[in-house]
């Protein structure tokens, strides 16, 4: 089985991959079967500040093991373009994120 190149996998984590996967039956490296998949949750407006927002949890425990989560949030402002001078008005976008140091290749 190859593993895509440029993946971030150390050869003993191919290696177990690779042996789950080969097993009889086959299984993922948390137990499940590859037939089971994650719980999904996805909860909205969880910024109170925002025009809106959202939370996507997949496969994460409620003690805040394991899994994905995914936090998108929408924030809004409006100005009058006669006074700021614009002619058409202008739109300005801005995205930021944050990635776990559990899952950067720090060495």
């Amino acid at each position: 089985m190859a593993v895509p190149e440029g993946t971030l996998l150390s050869k003993a984590e191919k290696s177990f991959i690779q042996a789950g996967l080969l097993s009889n039956p086959p299984s993922r490296a948390d137990g499940r079967s590859l037939l089971d998949f994650r719980a999904v949750a996805l909860e909205t407006g969880i910024a109170s500040l925002a025009n809106g927002s959202a939370r996507l949890n997949i496969g994460r425990t409620h003690d805040g093991g394991g899994g994905t989560e995914v936090l998108a949030v929408s924030k809004l402002e409006l100005e009058n373009i006669d006074e700021a001078g614009v002619e058409g008005g202008r739109i300005v976008c801005s995205a930021s994120w944050f990635v776990s140091p559990l899952y950067l290749n720090i060495k």
